[in-house]
């Protein structure tokens, strides 16, 4: 009988040892720990390292583009209200937030070369006011199947604390492995509350069951979602076109951003694009 021997754990009294055991999964950083915690899980969280003016600035230009588009379209009352969409075609330091080291890393690892940023939102959950995201729901609405391999990612940046008290995201954890919502006692035993601190990435396969939380304290709880996933799945809004075609050039953002995977407006272009690539 052989014992398979893993990595010590920090606090552990030694290393973790198995026995019948063929196949194992290798972190060889935290990067592949991250990833390994969101496929297995559904979720897991990346430390942003963002300093508390950038935070500042971002809660506030998360405000100012909220009431321009409020006042644009009366949002008040409806599943809209306190909701910003497409964030970074209004202020750039939300393309600096959608294009951060950290997240764009994790999405090497996990996606590959070729992933594209389907939708940004910011969503503001207001003390004792409802909101339409109290409900459980996955990132990917209206589908019952799921995935060997995750195919998007949700990845919701805090600006403030996300806690009990202030309505943080609850999750089902292993929900993205199963096609149907489960039944209401097990989402009351299996509910598990996500603790973040302002500048964390709280990240989910956008197949993982989740919700907000209710919003007890007496200041705004704020995030800006982020989701990400391979090219076949459409965006939400047209990026390209709402940036009126700038970074269209750039070969990191032409492809994240959209423009290299819209549909090509003729045969002739099509055969040009691939010709031009060849």
């Amino acid at each position: 009988m052989t014992i398979h021997q893993r990595p010590e754990r920090p606090g552990a009294e030694g290393p973790i040892g198995s026995y019948g055991v063929q196949q194992t999964q290798r972190a060889a950083d935290a990067v592949d720990l991250r990833v390994e915690e969101l496929t297995r899980l559904g979720y897991t969280l990346l430390e942003a390292g963002m300093g508390s003016a950038d935070l500042e600035r971002l809660r506030t230009a998360l405000s100012d583009v909220y009431d321009r588009q409020a006042a644009s379209t009366p949002l008040a009352g409806s599943d809209d209200a306190d909701v910003a969409r497409c964030l970074l075609a209004y202020d750039e330091s939300f393309l600096d937030l959608a294009t951060h080291p950290t997240l764009i890393e994790f999405c090497e690892r996990l996606f590959g070369d070729s992933f594209v940023l389907l939708q940004q939102n910011g969503v503001i959950n207001r003390p004792g006011r409802p909101h339409y995201q109290l409900r459980w729901h996955r990132d990917l609405p209206f589908q019952h199947w799921v995935a060997s391999k995750p195919i998007a990612i949700a990845a919701l940046f805090c600006l403030d604390e996300f806690n009990a008290r202030t309505g943080g995201t609850l999750v089902l954890p292993g929900s993205h492995r199963h096609e149907a919502f489960p039944s209401d006692a097990f989402v009351l035993t299996n509910e598990r509350p996500m603790t973040a601190a302002p500048g964390t990435f709280i990240v989910m396969d956008a197949m993982t069951f989740h919700r907000a939380g209710e919003n007890s304290s007496e200041a705004p709880r704020r995030g800006v979602n982020h989701l990400i996933g391979l090219p076949f799945l459409a965006q939400q809004i047209d990026i390209p076109r709402a940036l009126g075609g700038r970074y269209a050039d750039d070969p990191f953002l032409g492809r994240y951003l959209g423009y290299k995977w819209a549909p090509a407006a003729s045969v002739d272009d099509w055969r040009r694009a691939r010709m031009d690539r060849a």
